[in-house]
């Protein structure tokens, strides 16, 4: 009796800022992994999500938004977008229904997939926020400005689609043995996990007061017999913002530590005390070095 097949591939999930690409990766996985905010430019870097079952491993890329920009920190996470689709399998667009309705002219994403040659499923994301009578023109639209694999209307927030997404991503795997162990779920380090849960919570507790620059080091972690011990570090810019991130007698800090220790937790199976500093370093989203180290982009498990 012959072997099962087994599949594997690369999958990159790309879109412009604020497609809900986080989200899919999250639903795809049954588990938190990337963090989601309403800010765009949320994700910094391409986070590995591994999808495993017994004949298949699928590793998502989920990637920065791509957008045009100038300025150094949103250049490196266009740059991480764009590396995140070398040598990939299949490529899963994004595009946000409720926000973009059609594409536009000399659409910057669709221009960088065209140009890749590589094969591309459409996926018009938020269905459930347009009404059923808009839905059809607004696919038909996206779908006819491009050379499509197929086409995936899901709500990654709902999960509605996406098991059939996963279906036809599963039909374009090549067959191969996997890549990583059945039980590993990403390559990046748990101290990169938590620093993004901190972030995460910083964006959720400011709202505007404080941009999307907004870093977070973690200087020490530490995993004791019976809890987990972080120190990390809130970046800022100016002393202004400082004192906006700590608030009155320390209130807005304590509600982020409050909020990221209760997700730090979840990730790690066990009790945490974290400590929060807040610095301000007037230029890290126009140094190269403080860019590369504040923003994770060199960190472990990254090319």
């Amino acid at each position: 009796m012959s072997e099962s097949v087994h599949r594997s591939g690369y999958v990159a999930i790309v879109g412009a800022p604020n497609a809900g690409k986080s989200t899919l990766l999250n639903r795809l996985l049954g588990q938190k992994l990337s963090i989601v905010s309403r800010r765009p430019q949320t994700t910094r870097n391409r986070i590995l999500g591994i999808w495993n079952k017994p004949d298949a491993q699928v590793l998502f890329l989920d990637t920065p938004g791509i957008h045009q920009t100038h300025k150094l920190l949103n250049r490196r996470m266009v740059d991480a977008a764009l590396g995140a689709m070398r040598d990939v399998d299949l490529v899963l667009f994004l595009v946000d229904v409720q926000r973009h309705p059609r594409p536009h002219d000399r659409d910057m994403v669709l221009e960088r997939l065209q140009a890749s040659g590589l094969p591309v499923v459409l996926v018009p994301n938020k269905i459930d926020l347009i009404p059923k009578t808009d839905l059809l023109p607004l696919i038909a639209a996206w779908a006819g400005a491009g050379d499509f694999e197929a086409v995936v209307p899901i709500s990654a927030q709902s999960g509605d689609g996406t098991e059939g997404l996963m279906q036809e991503v599963l039909t374009r795997m090549p067959e191969g043995p996997p890549w990583f162990p059945k039980d590993q779920v990403t390559d990046v380090t748990e101290r990169f996990v938590v620093s993004e849960l901190i972030r995460e919570q910083a964006f959720r507790c400011l709202d505007r007061e404080v941009p999307y620059s907004i870093a977070v080091e973690v200087e020490e972690f530490e995993e004791e017999k019976d809890r987990v011990r972080v120190m990390a570090r809130i970046w800022v810019e100016r002393d202004s913002q400082k004192g906006i991130v700590i608030g009155k007698k320390g209130s807005m800090l304590k509600r982020i530590g409050t909020g990221a220790r209760l997700e730090i937790t979840k990730l790690m199976g066990q009790r945490t005390r974290l400590d929060l500093t807040v610095g301000v370093d007037p230029r890290w989203t126009t140094r190269r070095g403080s860019v590369e180290r504040l923003g994770m982009f060199d960190r472990e498990g990254q090319s």
